[in-house]
């Protein structure tokens, strides 16, 4: 197996015991008990050169190791655990077994094989979201794509093909799949192809010996090109052959690279090859087996060995050739603490460092990060920074607040949900009639502690003279807690519960179904469709509680009974406690309390089930939020 649990590679009489184990291990993922460790800055050297590197180390499969540390290579300086230091909210930090890292465009994407994920990040490392994948192993990029291959398939059945999804890098969704060959691992792109290797690790006497050879218009797979037993790396030089490095199967078929012009084999190099990295019309191959470094011209190919002293590494591993610089890393002995190594060309040691378990992967970034520690613990904002969901129920403000256009769909309308209400933005957002929702959350867990934890914003007011009526539009109040660790609000839900909770005029288990044919309620202000103009579907279901009518006529004028407490739009604005919430109110779907240290998102939808023949629906509005235990 060509994975990150490198042991596999050197206990072949093993192999198929530490495939089932790998499996279990696989299952296990994420623990929830690991302990946080700082960044610890060592300064290595006092020479100077530009930009940093990230060091993506991998960690044994189900010890959720993974860590990512960064070189400040005009500094001098190198940080362990990087990651963490960022994100020291992110409680399972990086996950289990970092695979492959990269920086493309103004993000930076960390493969994580076994927690089945591709974790996002800004240059910085601050963590901006993931994208599931099962399996998942090497990344590259085209145009606004990722395309990332994942083995997939059980190792329960390993005749199961592989296929190679196809991210976009402004939405990060999933956007095509293609199935490949067994077991793909490093791919890259040439031209409007992306070419994948298909190991067929899982298979042990049997692998594939294939590259799958994808046109990224059509997205399908148009060829297979024989190559040489087990592929698992491959790179492209500056001609545009393709250089595969093939393992073959640990016994009488050898190692060796394979040079393709696309079209036909054109040279076979019998060489191991832990890692290769090309650079300036030469690829360097790491010979892991014989611990030396090889020098071979892509033009030509003249071989050199480049005088390294790899002979006193325990196991060479991790490779990238620079402009100015050689990276080399020992992965000692897969269980501790690596060595990353820094070579001038000439043979020359200029600094070394030590690492995180196995470090293997290593990506250059243009200019240095913010590596000034004491600014980079904690600078959260107390305000909405993400809009993950956005369904409002029919509605006289639906298709303005915000405003549809057309080709508007789902994830637009969430951006533009965020224009108007997030970073304080001052905006306003109408959920409609009863039951429409928005999904929101911070840039940090919002903590449970002593008093309100949150306050959301609306557009009540008070009646002229009293505290005791007024508009009151009010929204319920769910909070979730991200379990599963993917980013996203699929977990379970609580409700933070209000005043009204246990009057028996509450119908908790409420649902209604709204239908674009449905879509006639009309009044003369506000004549655009009231059905979400973004959705395919012509019809769909809400479900919640409702709450009974609150509006009686005062002066000839509605206006609505404001509640005790626990709603949104509900009081105004200047009311701090009266729009405050706290995470403490928290309760199951049977009414019975929970404990929340944090929550992660948080759902507010429209509990009023009201229509006023003079102002339309009673419709909750959302201006804002904000985490109280922030100063901004």
């Amino acid at each position: 197996m060509h994975s990150s649990s490198q042991i596999l590679k050197f206990q072949i009489s093993n192999f198929k015991f530490q495939i089932v184990l790998c499996f279990c291990i696989m299952l296990l993922s994420c623990r929830t008990d690991e302990v946080i460790y700082p960044t610890i800055p060592t300064n290595v050297t006092d020479e100077v050169q530009e930009g940093g590197l990230y060091v993506l180390c991998e960690g044994n499969m189900g010890s959720n190791k993974a860590r990512l540390d960064y070189m400040n290579l005009e500094t001098g300086t190198y940080y362990s655990n990087w990651y963490g230091a960022q994100n020291p909210k992110q409680v399972k930090e990086l996950g289990d077994v970092g695979n492959d890292i990269a920086v493309y465009g103004n993000k930076l994407y960390a493969v994580i094989n076994c927690s089945h994920k591709v974790e996002i990040m800004d240059l910085q490392a601050h963590r901006i979201g993931q994208v599931d994948i099962p399996n998942c192993r090497y990344l590259a990029f085209h145009g606004d794509k990722a395309y990332v291959s994942a083995y997939v398939g059980s190792l329960a059945d390993p005749d199961l093909l592989g296929s190679v999804f196809e991210i976009d890098t402004a939405s990060l969704q999933i956007t095509r799949e293609v199935k490949v060959g067994h077991q793909p691992d490093e791919l890259c792109v040439v031209d409007d192809k992306l070419y994948v290797v298909n190991s067929g690790g899982y298979l042990t006497n049997r692998y594939d010996s294939t590259v799958s050879v994808i046109d990224l218009n059509s997205f399908t797979e148009i060829q297979k090109i024989p190559v040489g037993l087990n592929p698992t790396r491959i790179r492209k030089d500056e001609q545009g052959h393709l250089w595969v490095c093939c393992q073959g199967n640990y016994d009488e078929v050898k190692p060796q690279v394979v040079v393709h012009d696309l079209n036909n084999v054109i040279k076979r190099i019998q060489t191991s090859c832990a890692n290769i990295s090309i650079y300036d019309n030469t690829a360097y191959i790491l010979d892991n087996t014989n611990k030396k470094l090889l020098g071979i011209s892509t033009i030509d190919y003249r071989q050199s060995t480049i005088n390294l002293p790899l002979s006193t590494f325990e196991n060479p591993y991790g490779l990238l050739a620079t402009k100015d610089a050689l990276y080399v890393t020992d992965a000692k002995n897969y269980v501790s603490s690596g060595v990353l190594h820094c070579y001038s060309y000439d043979g020359q040691e200029r600094w070394q460092a030590l690492t995180g378990d196995i470090p293997g992967h290593l990506c250059r970034v243009g200019e240095a990060m913010q590596t000034d520690t004491t600014d980079t613990v904690i600078s959260y904002s107390a305000y909405i920074s993400h809009v993950y969901e956005y369904l409002p129920a029919i509605g006289q403000f639906v298709n303005e607040l915000p405003k549809y256009e057309e080709g508007d769909d789902a994830e637009s309308m969430c951006r533009k949900c965020e224009a108007a209400i997030a970073n304080n933005a001052g905006g306003m957002v109408t959920l409609g009639g009863w039951g429409g929702y928005i999904t929101f959350g911070f840039d940090h867990p919002v903590k449970n502690e002593e008093g309100r934890d949150i306050q959301i914003l609306g557009n009540a007011f008070y009646m002229t003279g009293s505290t005791e009526y007024g508009s009151s539009e009010p929204g319920i109040v769910l909070v979730s807690k991200d379990a599963n660790n993917n980013g996203l609000p699929d977990d379970t839900w609580y409700e933070l519960k209000g005043s009204l909770y246990d009057d028996p005029t509450t119908e908790h288990a409420f649902s209604r179904t709204y239908t674009r044919d449905g879509d006639t309620i009309r009044n003369p202000f506000h004549k655009q469709p009231y059905y979400p103009q973004w959705l395919t579907a012509d019809g769909y279901t809400l479900f919640g509680a409702k709450l009974a009518p609150q509006t009686e006529k005062i002066s000839g004028q509605n206006v609505q009974h404001i509640l005790d407490y626990g709603y949104v739009d509900n009081k105004p604005n200047t009311d701090i406690e009266g729009t405050s919430f706290d995470i403490s109110w928290a309760v199951d779907a049977n009414g019975n309390a929970v404990q929340l240290e944090s929550i992660d998102f948080i759902r507010v939808y429209n509990a009023a089930d009201e229509i006023l023949t003079q102002t339309g629906e009673l419709s909750t509005e959302i201006t804002g939020a904000i985490d109280l235990h922030i100063n901004n």
